[in-house]
């Protein structure tokens, strides 16, 4: 089964953690995520970088040491690329961000696109947490984007503990990387159809589920 409905890494791996909550709090939102103390202090970070990369505002001193990664980065010949918003339709074409036809969704933090090369990362504020399948979307979107390059390094900058996960793709790679995804979004798809979305207990619900226990008999549990 297809998946029809746009998505994007964050909304898969939220399905897969529990699809009740994604159900509540991205389907009919009858409930709304509240930001945490670490998400706004993450959006603040990615925000004060945006604006270092761009050379629109200095880092505050608290964030002025992430100033040396940005640097690094930016040393690569091409073209740089800030808070890029990428969109692709169901056969892989690039669109809009909200265009009706958009299937995917992702976002490049920082990079270099060079004539053969990209170098694309993605800020990680929080607790150091290696995501290879994530690495794996970053590549097939950039290969997607941009069809002269044939390979691309992506990786995370994980600031608070100063690590680096990285990985190099090659274009033959592409279509191995979307064989991966498609059983995953075909569960999201048959949710979907067959609107059931069955509760996923974990240790998240006892203290980071928002739906309550009117709407989930598990949360709080």
């Amino acid at each position: 089964m297809e998946l029809t409905k746009p998505w994007s890494y964050s909304a898969l791996t939220a399905y897969e953690t529990c699809p009740k909550r994604f159900e509540l709090t991205r389907v009919t939102k009858q409930v709304v995520e509240k930001q945490t103390e670490a998400t706004l202090w993450g959006n603040k970070v990615h925000k004060a970088l945006e604006h270092y990369a761009k050379g629109t505002k200095p880092l505050p001193p608290d964030m002025e040491s992430y100033g040396r990664y940005v640097k690094k980065i930016q040393s690569y010949e091409g073209k740089r690329v800030v808070e890029e918003r990428v969109a692709l339709t169901k056969d892989l074409r690039p669109t809009k961000w909200m265009a009706k036809d958009v299937w995917v969704r992702g976002i490049i933090d920082i990079g270099v696109v060079g004539s053969n090369r990209a170098y694309l990362l993605d800020w990680k504020t929080g607790k150091h947490r290696p995501d290879s399948d994530q690495l794996k979307l970053f590549a097939a979107l950039a290969f997607a984007m941009y069809p002269w390059i044939d390979s691309v390094v992506t990786g995370f900058i994980w600031l608070k503990v100063e690590k680096f996960d990285k990985q190099m793709f090659t274009r033959e790679q592409t279509t191995d990387i979307w064989s991966e995804f498609l059983p995953r979004l075909s569960r999201v798809a048959r949710s979907y159809d067959e609107n059931k979305w069955i509760p996923k207990p974990s240790g998240l619900c006892k203290n980071w589920c928002p739906v309550g226990k009117q709407l989930c008999e598990f949360c709080g549990e």
